[in-house]
């Protein structure tokens, strides 16, 4: 044993030390075609059938990035809207009508409008962008809510997606699309969230499929090697678990 470390110490580091291996194992073997035979939701393939309605009709898109209640560093969950906006933003650049991001937090503000503010620049376009591409709707849930509502009901919208840290009142803005025939995709880490959004038509992304919607999109090569870097993980789990247990019967194991 190690000085100074417990045996859950080092089981906790070793765990560590497998999934940075897994992650980097498959950043290089899947390093020429990272997405290949990747599971997709069904929600996110909508979503790239709207951004191509969206551009055909001359249409705007949506996306609420949810609200970070406490104010503090946005999580992960905040961040799983922002490989969704980077691809609808490559994709809005010379559309009629420009996609539209709205957060709850300062920060997430901050990052949407350095994402879209990018895509612009990639594309030789930065006397197109404008700054309310991407708003701070409001500094708190609630009024995020406020500021998101009216978008929501904008007119040309071709469709919405709330995908990010939502809270259960965004059942108001979601409800509100299903009355003005608005296509809506939506995901969400709250459970009481994902509750209320099962009662409206809305296309369901949870779990990891919304925290790693960059990998179904194929917007973000790392998310698709951690995608498969978790299944590496759980088959070794239930490996394990198997193994033990067999041990535990032939009395191998205390």
């Amino acid at each position: 044993m190690i000085e100074g470390m417990s045996n859950v110490d080092l089981l906790s580091l070793a765990i560590v030390l497998l999934a940075l291996l897994s992650l980097g194992l498959n950043l290089l073997i899947h390093r020429k075609y990272p997405y290949r035979c990747l599971r997709k939701n069904d929600a996110l393939l909508d979503a790239e059938k709207l951004m191509h309605a969206a551009a055909e009709k001359g249409l705007r898109l949506t996306i609420g990035l949810g609200a970070n209640p406490n104010n503090s560093v946005p999580a992960p969950a905040s961040l799983a809207g922002l490989p969704v906006l980077r691809l609808m933003t490559m994709r809005s650049v010379f559309n009629d009508r420009p996609a539209q991001a709205l957060s709850g937090d300062g920060a997430l503000a901050s990052l949407s409008q350095l994402i879209v503010r990018g895509k612009y620049q990639n594309a030789l376009a930065t006397e197109l962008f404008k700054p309310d591409f991407g708003l701070l709707a409001g500094a708190a849930p609630y009024a995020y809510l406020a500021g998101l509502l009216p978008e929501v009901n904008y007119r040309a919208n071709a469709g919405v997606f709330l995908i990010g840290r939502h809270r259960p009142e965004t059942l108001l803005a979601a409800n509100l699309a299903d009355q003005k025939g608005i296509p809506l995709v939506a995901g969400s880490d709250e459970l009481s969230t994902q509750a209320v959004l099962f009662a409206t038509n809305a296309r369901l992304c949870l779990g990891e499929d919304a925290l790693y919607a960059g990998a179904a999109l194929e917007t973000d090569a790392s998310a698709a090697a951690a995608l498969r870097a978790q299944d590496w993980l759980r088959v070794l789990a239930a490996l394990g678990l198997l193994a033990g247990a067999v041990l535990k019967l032939l009395g191998a194991w205390p």
